[in-house]
């Protein structure tokens, strides 16, 4: 049967006797939650056909848990194992949503026929939801994206609005429905040997384990459905397979993004059908505005999607071009999507031409896919409530604030710096003023000269007297008297440090020295 059981159980003897059955029955036991708080996740990431759970499980109660758990994931059948066999427990468990009840103490055979019974009931809701009730009732967000014509970068763009919404975390599928010459192999160097063709009889009993047997894991956390290596095998997937297979992705994916391509195929139609978003990805020139013009005319005669329901997606768009986005609406009479793609083929090159989307490093086409991932609603915006516009401006605000305080560091040490420059440069003014007004002290030829270092200091600040040396010079023998033609006054001052150290790292290069000639008055002795 190979069916993926999930088993919510603390006991070690029910986990064993589960086990055992398991493999009796061919089934894989995926994994064991201890807690009633481990299986959301796990049935989140396993994607289980089957939840067995026992009533001992806690702390949430098990008719919580189970009601949780069906919210959570309509599509899994639960198996309640219970002490008892009452009616009443019977009811309210069915309408939390248990499937069946089975007892504790269960057989081979007991267990056997509620999982086949769970499980065929699981097999039924996920077919039908692959029928064409799948878009109202699927769970996962679907995305088709088709080009207007050819040759507009309809396969780059899903590929990055697909792995945009991969990094935020969103469990996301790329389908490659351009069915005949798709190249999401060729963006992503895949080398695969399983594609959409694999499928194909396999309508209506598609599961988990095939999807994991088909699906290509890209390192980045992208699954990719690709297309089919032989592009004659195209006519082979059919409508019948087109939704069966777009309805079990969405039922097991968050995020489905499909690349249709520009011609139209049966499971590109169901694709523009069953999407929760169908957007025309085009150029800005006429013959692209005319091609989303015939395009979405095409969808509302086949009764695919009503014209309303169809955005265009700009990708290359410059100034500079003569189709701005108000002649691209009225061009292509469709709702024209606020973001685009600048024109950047060269941001694009390496990536595309290596197979490595991480190698597309261009800050600004980036930001745009980003932003185009969040108005289609594969990635959640960074300010949910307010506009398009104003959620970017908030978030490039953000980008720069971010790098100023990476670069503060290094601002304060320039400052710093500065300052210091200042201060030294402010020294030697000083050190000049105090050396001439020390030069003009004089008091008689009797007398000599007057307190030369206290007229010194007085012009200094408090900060700069510290350390200041007020010296007399010039005469013959370094020792002049007054009226000495040679009389100097010199007088040297520290540069307060700024930056702690500065002044052990560069010593007396710090101070400023200024010398001026005295002045006398009166007469010589």
């Amino acid at each position: 049967m190979n069916r993926r059981l999930l088993l919510g159980s603390a006991d070690e003897v029910t986990v064993q006797r589960v086990s055992s059955v398991a493999e009796e029955l061919g089934d894989e036991l995926v994994h064991v939650c201890s807690t009633s708080h481990e299986v959301s996740d796990a049935v989140a990431g396993f994607r289980p056909d089957v939840l067995i759970v026992s009533e001992t499980l806690g702390p949430v109660p098990v008719l919580d848990l189970i009601r949780q758990t069906a919210r959570q994931d309509p599509f899994v059948g639960i198996l309640l194992l219970s002490s008892t066999s009452d009616p009443e427990l019977f009811r309210v468990a069915m309408e939390a949503g248990a499937r069946s009840i089975a007892p504790l103490g269960f057989t081979i055979d007991d267990l056997g026929q509620r999982i086949e019974s769970a499980a065929s009931w699981a097999g039924i809701v996920r077919s039908h939801i692959a029928g064409d009730n799948a878009r109202m009732l699927g769970s996962g967000h679907v995305v088709a994206l088709a080009g207007s014509k050819g040759g507009v970068g309809t396969s780059t763009l899903a590929l990055h609005t697909a792995l945009e919404a991969a990094a935020a975390g969103r469990r996301t599928c790329l389908v490659d429905l351009d069915l005949q010459s798709g190249d999401l192999a060729t963006l992503l160097n895949i080398s695969h040997r399983r594609d959409i063709t694999d499928l194909i009889g396999l309508v209506g009993e598609i599961s988990g384990q095939t999807l994991d047997d088909v699906l290509f894991r890209h390192s980045s956390g992208l699954s990719v459905l690709l297309a089919p290596r032989e592009g004659e095998r195209g006519e082979e997937i059919t409508e019948a397979v087109g939704r069966a297979v777009i309805g079990a992705l969405k039922s097991r994916f968050d995020v489905v993004v499909m690349d249709v391509g520009s011609v139209l195929t049966p499971a590109g139609a169901c694709a523009v059908e069953i999407a929760d978003r169908a957007v025309l990805v085009a150029t800005p020139d006429v013959l692209s505005m005319r091609g989303c013009r015939r395009t979405a005319q095409l969808w509302e005669r086949l009764r695919l999607r009503p014209e309303k329901d169809v955005t265009v997606l700009l990708n290359r768009i410059s100034r500079g071009v003569e189709v701005q986005p108000d002649l691209a609406a009225r061009l292509a009479r469709l709702p024209i999507s606020e973001f685009g793609v600048p024109a950047s083929f060269r941001s694009f090159e390496a990536a595309a031409n290596t197979g490595e989307p991480q190698r597309l490093v261009d800050r600004d086409t980036r930001r745009a896919l980003v932003r185009v991932a969040e108005s289609l609603g594969v990635r959640q915006p960074a300010e949910a409530g307010g506009s398009g516009r104003r959620a970017a401006r908030r978030r490039d605000a953000g980008q720069a604030a971010v790098e100023f305080m990476g670069l503060l560091p290094v601002l304060g040490i320039l400052l710093a710096c500065l300052v210091q420059g200042v201060l030294i440069g402010y020294s030697h003014v000083l050190a000049g003023h105090a050396a001439s007004a020390a030069a003009r002290v004089s008091v008689s030829p009797e007398q000599g000269f007057g307190d030369i270092d206290a007229r010194a200091r007085e012009e200094l600040p408090g900060a700069w007297q510290e350390g200041a040396q007020v010296t007399l010079g010039g005469g013959a023998g370094g020792d002049p008297r007054w009226g000495d033609p040679d009389a100097e006054v010199t007088v040297e001052v520290v540069t307060p440090a700024f930056i702690p150290g500065v002044a052990a790292l560069f010593g007396d290069a710090l101070n400023a020295t200024a010398t001026a000639q005295m002045r006398f008055e009166g007469r010589l002795p």
